[in-house]
C-alpha cells in the first residue's frame, strides 16, 4: 500500500514539473512559429530561461516571441 502511494506522489511531482516546464517554454515555442530569426530566438530562450521566475520576465520573453 505504501509503495501505490510513494508511486502516486512521483508521478504528481514529475506531473507538475512538466507543467512548468512546458509553461517557461512557450515563449520560445512561440518565436519558433511566428518566424523569427535564429538570433531573435535565443534572445527569447536566454530571457525565459533566465527571468522566466519572475511573473515580468516571462512576460517579456512573451511578448518578444510573439511579436512579428
Amino acid at each position: 500500500m505504501l509503495m501505490n502511494i510513494d508511486i502516486l506522489q512521483t508521478l504528481k511531482y514529475a506531473a507538475g514539473i512538466m507543467i512548468v516546464w512546458c509553461i517557461v517554454m512557450t515563449p520560445a515555442y512561440l518565436a519558433r512559429q511566428s518566424g523569427r530569426n535564429k538570433h531573435d530566438m535565443m534572445r527569447v530562450r536566454v530571457a525565459s530561461w533566465l527571468f522566466g521566475w519572475s511573473g515580468l520576465g516571462w512576460f517579456f520573453a512573451l511578448i518578444l516571441g510573439a511579436k512579428k
